[in-house]
Parts: structure tokens; C-alpha cells; sequence
């Protein structure tokens, strides 16, 4: 796992050291074991490594036989090894062991195909001598993050967007589409970022700049939700046992110790059982508990249970009330732009903590999405049934009686979650669960929140996100939901969050939940085995009877 960046002059001026090494500074807490730079005239690339695989000789740039290409790569490739058996089989000869040799002779063998043939979370940058070309790429799920800033004499990327800002030519200028965005989400949606011209590589995309300064981007891989038949219940359950054991075994090639977060729900406590299954010794395992008044999140019972259940090494750490001001200045630095997911602050913790046992962790991020475990989901379907009811009892007794109902202050959002669904279902079905996810809504929160002089600036209404990732609304409106979250909270939240809190503490997070195989599998299956009547997560709920205790 590392932090990339790098620089492209436009107009051919030689590009000095010093600027991608004060880029590569700002995010040494990336990658705290080495660095690496390549600069010749007008391109500079340069990395910071946290050594996973090949602790002795994968440190990079790395180049191929005849150094007219090399590489700089954050994240980790699961199948190198088979494609490293392949690719010396046609010819190709290796000087490390590591996967980010692999992908550069991958490149050199099949072009920008080679995306294709990658198992594994990545941002890498490959520079391309002959052709004068530099190729960037980001993985189908977007698990591993990649910024690039478009300015007239120069072409800029990294990991993280204060590399980026730090460049003297950059201005620091507010986008208001993305600002209205985030108030709307809470986070920023891909492909913009809180700054003018600059942006986020969408996930299974690519990018190429050209010498002449011709940039191109282009979709490698895309979610196709189209329901296959495979046979009864009890085979859908076996494929998608195989393929996660196969992704989770993947998952647990380190030369550096490993664990895994087990928070006690159901994705995070298979994980852990899968790993048991497959190790030859006790998994660490760490969890996060509360005190005060949120202890209704505290969920420490279960994991204990499942931690007794496969023998684990299992470490607890405590989020006290009076720990979270001096975290919060910390924490902001990391993300570089607003974020407002008040998970950040115990994934910090959790996090920092872990770090101190282990270099890499899995986690069960990614269930949810997959196997439609969200509360939203439900509501958003059994708005269907709610709008049967009559016009009185759904536009004036029920919401007059529900919007009285007193918010909780103890964590359990049951009545906030009540009037939500009540103010939503009478909407179509995209609108609905918009004004689910909102917190701010179009027509009258965000007028009231901003300007006149502000609107002009915003380009387009937030909910045009939905209508673009999801254009066709024939299909089952839970698989509707879970692509719209894919592209969105996913991606732009839950990993985001995931990678800046656990990198912040140079902490590898690995989520086999996210195995493309395993996600291009899912999204054939029926949606009434992933939500059966009013149990969410049914297929996996089926699966972990078989290997979880009862209780969890």
C-alpha cells in the first residue's frame, strides 16, 4: 500500500525534483517505508511505499527490461503470481517479486487491456517513454482513490487532494456544485471535488495524457445488474460460498502481519470465520466499544461471541465522549475537502489502535451494498405498499402524528427514520429514495440554505446523480437502489473514510466483500433472495447459519 503522485508539463518545460518531492511529503503517512521518484524533463512521478509484499526489492518506480516504461502503483494485485507464471511463460523477465512488476509487463503484453485481467484494489500511474504517453487507472470499485487536476500548462495526480494543492500553480477555487452537493450527501460524489479543476478518476475507469497534452478517459468496467437463473436457493448460496472463500484466501497473502475489524455484525463476523477456515493459526481480531450515551452502538457482545466461537486474538479498544475534540482537527487534515460521516471518528481510532498489532486488515465493508443489508431499502419498497393507503391517512393524519414524535438523543434513530419514509413515499421511486439519502432537499431546504447569488453558480440540482447512474427504472427497484449506492456512498463515504482513517496510520484495509468476481456474481441474483418480505440480507443470512453462532 502506498501514496502516488506525479506531474505531466504540457508545454515540454523541465519539471524540478523538488516539486514532486514536497507533492510526495504530504502524504508520507501513506507509505512511512520508503521513496521513490523518476523525473526527466517533462514528467515527474514519485511514491511512498508501506511494504506489504516483497519487503526487499519491490521498492518503486519500477521499470521494465529496456527502462522505456515505468510504473508507480498504490494498492495490491490478489492474482499477480498466476499472472506473473503467464507472462515469464511468454517471455517476460522479472527483477522483483512484486505485483506492481507484474501489472507493468501486463502493460507492455496486452496495452491497456491489461485492466481487464487484474484482480485486486489499485491506482497506479504508468509512464510510457516511446509513446510519449502517461496511463492512469483506478479500480472497478474504486477502493484505492486517485485525484488528477487539469491546469493549462500542467496535468497533476495523486492519492490524496493536499499533494494536489500543494502544487504553486493551483488555485484554490470553490466549486459550488460540489458544495451544494455535499450538503445534500454529506460527502462529494465522484467525479467532482469540493475545487475547480480538479477531480476524482471514476472507479473502472482509465486515463491517458499524451505529450501534445490530448487527454482521454474511458470506462474499463461498469455493474451490470441483470438477474441470471442459476438454479434453487441452495446453489445461489453455494457459488456464492466459493467465491468468497476464494476471495477472502486472496486476501490473506502479506509478508507483514494481518487481522481483521469484526464489529460483531454479520459481513464482518464471515469474514473472520472464512479466515479462520483458511489460516493455520488464531486471527487478530479488533473491535470498537462505547461509553455514555452511545452505548446503544456499542455492539461488542456480538464480537466476542464470534471471537470465542474461531479463537481469535481479539483486542477491544474505547471510544470515550471526552477523547472525540482532540481527534476532530486531526481527522479533517485527512480527508482535504468536507466530510461529514461521524463514523470517521471511531474508524480512526479503530484504526490507530489496530495499527500497533497488525500492517493489514480485513474488513466486511461492501455487505450492505451487496447483499442489501441498508434499513432504506426496505422503506424505499415498502413505500409502495404505504401508498396504497388512502389519501387522508398518508398526507395529513399520518405525517401530522408522526412529525410530533420526539427525536432520540441515545443513538436509536427509529423516529427519525419514520418521519423520512413518511415524507418520502409519496414520490416516484428515484425521487423517493433521494429524499431518503438527502439531508438537505432541492426544493426547499437548499433555497432556504443558500444565496441567490450562490444558486447561480450551481449547475445542476443534487438528485440528477441518481437519474444519471440510473437511467433505467424497469428494473427491480432494489437493484436500482443498491447501483445508485455503488456509485455513490460506497465509493465516495464508506471507502473514502476506510482508506483516509486507516492510511492516516500507514493500515493496509483489504475487503473482500468488494472481489469483482464475487460483486459480478451478486448482481445476478434475484433481488427476493437478497431482500425476502422484511429480512434484509437474506442469502447471507441463509449462509452465515451455516457458519456463525445463532446469536449473530
Amino acid at each position: 500500500m502506498c501514496g502516488i503522485c506525479g506531474i505531466v508539463s504540457l508545454s515540454n518545460q523541465v519539471i524540478e525534483q523538488s516539486f514532486i518531492k514536497k507533492m510526495c511529503h504530504q502524504i508520507l503517512h501513506r507509505g512511512p517505508d520508503a521513496e521513490g521518484y523518476y523525473v526527466k524533463e517533462n514528467i515527474a512521478l514519485g511514491m511512498r511505499r508501506l511494504r506489504i509484499i516483497d519487503l526487499n526489492t519491490g521498492d518503486q518506480p519500477i521499470f521494465n527490461e529496456d527502462k522505456s516504461m515505468c510504473i508507480v502503483f498504490n494498492g495490491e494485485i490478489y492474482n499477480f503470481k498466476e499472472l506473473k507464471k503467464d507472462l515469464i511463460q511468454k517471455g517476460h523477465k522479472f527483477y522483483t517479486s512484486s505485483d506492481t512488476e507484474v501489472i507493468l509487463h501486463l502493460y507492455e503484453e496486452y496495452g491497456e487491456k491489461c485492466l481487464d485481467k487484474l484482480r485486486g484494489m489499485f491506482a497506479f500511474a504508468l509512464w510510457d517513454k516511446k509513446e510519449k504517453k502517461l496511463f492512469l487507472a483506478r479500480d472497478r470499485l474504486g477502493i484505492k482513490p486517485l485525484y488528477y487536476a487539469i491546469l493549462p500548462k500542467y496535468f497533476l495526480f495523486a492519492s490524496e487532494l493536499k499533494s494536489i494543492l500543494i502544487f504553486p500553480d493551483i488555485k484554490k477555487e470553490l466549486d459550488f456544485t460540489a458544495m451544494s452537493d455535499f450538503f445534500t450527501f454529506l460527502y462529494i460524489p465522484a467525479p467532482r471535488t469540493i475545487f475547480k479543476n480538479i477531480y476524482k478518476l471514476l472507479p473502472g475507469h482509465y486515463l491517458t495524457v499524451k505529450e501534445n497534452g490530448k487527454m482521454e478517459i474511458r470506462k474499463y468496467w461498469d455493474l451490470n445488474f441483470a438477474e441470471k437463473p442459476l438454479g434453487n436457493e441452495n446453489d445461489y448460496l453455494e457459488k456464492f460460498l466459493e467465491i468468497f472463500e476464494e476471495a477472502v484466501k486472496l486476501r490473506l497473502i502479506s509478508d507483514v502481519p494481518l487481522g481483521a475489524f469484526l464489529s460483531g455484525g454479520t459481513d464482518s463476523s464471515l469474514v473472520v470465520a472464512m479466515m479462520s477456515k483458511l489460516s493455520n493459526k488464531p486471527v487478530e481480531t479488533f473491535s470498537i466499544g462505547y461509553e455514555g450515551r452511545d452505548k446503544y452502538f456499542d455492539e461488542r457482545q456480538y464480537s466476542r461471541i464470534v471471537a470465542k466461537k474461531f479463537n481469535t486474538n481479539h483486542h477491544e479498544f474505547i471510544l470515550k465522549p471526552n477523547n472525540i475534540d482532540e481527534l476532530v482537527e486531526k481527522i479533517i487534515t485527512h480527508f482535504d475537502e468536507p466530510f461529514a460521516d461521524a463514523s470517521a471518528i471511531p474508524n480512526y481510532i479503530l484504526s490507530k489502535e489496530t495499527r500497533k498489532y497488525v500492517t493489514v486488515a480485513l474488513s466486511g465493508l461492501g455487505g450492505d451494498e451487496l447483499c442489501a443489508g441498508y434499513e432504506r431499502y426496505l422503506g424505499c419498497l415498502l413505500a409502495e405498499k404505504y401508498r396504497r393507503l388512502p389519501n387522508f391517512l398518508t398526507k395529513k393524519i399520518i405525517p401530522a402524528l408522526v412529525n410530533h414524535l420526539p427525536d432520540s438523543s441515545q443513538g436509536n434513530h427509529f423516529n427519525e427514520r419514520l418521519k423520512r419514509f413518511v415524507k418520502s413515499a409519496n414520490y416516484p421511486f428515484l425521487q423517493r429514495y433521494f429524499q431518503i439519502v438527502a439531508t438537505f432537499n432541492e426544493e426547499e431546504e437548499k433555497k432556504q440554505l443558500f444565496t441567490p447569488e450562490v444558486q447561480k453558480f450551481i449547475q445542476r440540482p443534487s438528485d440528477e446523480i441518481f437519474y444519471d447512474y440510473c437511467p433505467n427504472t424497469n428494473h427491480p427497484h432494489l437493484n436500482n437502489m443498491s447501483l445508485i449506492d455503488f456509485k455513490t456512498y460506497l465509493v465516495d463515504d464508506l471507502l473514502t473514510l476506510t482508506d483516509r482513517m486507516s492510511m492516516a496510520h500507514a493500515l493496509e484495509t483489504r475487503v473482500p466483500f468488494l472481489d469483482h468476481k464475487l460483486v459480478e456474481f451478486f448482481v445476478t441474483i434475484p433481488a427476493h433472495l437478497k431482500l425476502k418480505g422484511l429480512n434484509k440480507k437474506y442469502l447471507l443470512k441463509k449462509t452465515a447459519e451455516r457458519l456463525l453462532p445463532k446469536e449473530v
